[in-house]
């Protein structure tokens, strides 16, 4: 399974790679969109959503969306922010459910909140990756692989040092100190980043305190994933990538932390 898992992670890392420094912005737009399409299947279920054609008829109104918000976008630039800053208000509150609620009873029943937060959850994201990648190929890519580095980081630090559970009722696995490596290794990462893209001392600065900030938020969307399967009593929310189950389960962190990354970024380093 080990080995399935990490032959999977290495095509997928390769494969997104060569997308997104070989890729027009439409090809990587439409591909985002394919990506959507079949975490926002994923989610119809999650959300209690039974029948397939249901599911299909939910995916492609989300994707629809998408398509349709990224139109209003290029019209009105200003919107963006408007629209990050509410996804992130609403992965706060997210965080403020899983830590003072948790998961609830499982309930194989439809969720109309579920169905709806869908939306929030998967077409931000979106939009959040295209403004980024108006900046450079290279902004696209340190806004994907600083998840990728947090996620090696809280491995080999909670294999190593992992004793605290961070949340047991939604991640037996995570803990504080897999979390701390997590930080210390975007940290790292972010610096070299910076230095690439010839910061300036205090905007250098600035992407250290969002790299960090932003690896905590990419935690908050991989807990609520979790929160909706254990919900739903499922392992995974797929079977669609060997070793590692559903798209959602692969992309969980970006749902979270892209959102909050891009309003940020905009907002201190872009902008500047």
């Amino acid at each position: 399974m080990l080995k399935q898992r990490v032959l999977t992670a290495i095509l997928l890392a390769a494969l997104v790679i060569w997308g997104i420094i070989s890729q027009p912005v439409p090809v990587i737009f439409y591909s985002l969109l394919v990506v959507i399409l079949v975490s926002a299947w994923e989610w119809a279920q999650l959300s209690g959503i039974k029948s397939k054609f249901a599911r299909a008829v939910y995916a492609v109104f989300v994707v629809l969306s998408v398509f349709a918000a990224q139109k209003v976008i290029d019209i009105n630039p200003q919107w963006i922010n408007i629209v990050l800053l509410i996804t992130v208000l609403g992965w706060f509150f997210a965080i403020y459910h899983m830590i003072t609620t948790g998961p609830l009873s499982v309930n194989q029943s439809l969720s109309m909140g579920k169905v709806f937060i869908g939306f929030v959850a998967l077409i931000p994201p979106v939009l959040a990756l295209m403004l980024v990648r108006e900046q450079s190929v290279w902004w696209l890519f340190y806004c994907l692989s600083i998840v990728w580095i947090a996620d090696i980081g809280a491995y080999f630090s909670g294999k190593r040092f992992g004793k605290t559970k961070l949340v047991p009722r939604l991640s037996p696995g995570k803990t504080k100190e897999g979390i701390y490596g997590a930080v210390f290794a975007t940290s790292a990462y972010s610096f070299v980043a910076g230095l690439f893209f010839d910061l300036q001392p205090l905007e250098l600065l600035l992407l250290l305190i969002i790299g960090s900030l932003a690896t905590f938020m990419s935690v908050a969307g991989d807990l609520f994933i979790s929160l909706l399967k254990r919900e739903k009593n499922l392992k995974d929310t797929g079977h669609i990538l060997p070793g590692h189950g559903g798209i959602l389960d692969r992309i969980d962190s970006v749902l979270s932390s892209a959102p909050f990354l891009a309003l940020l970024l905009n907002a201190v380093i872009f902008d500047v």
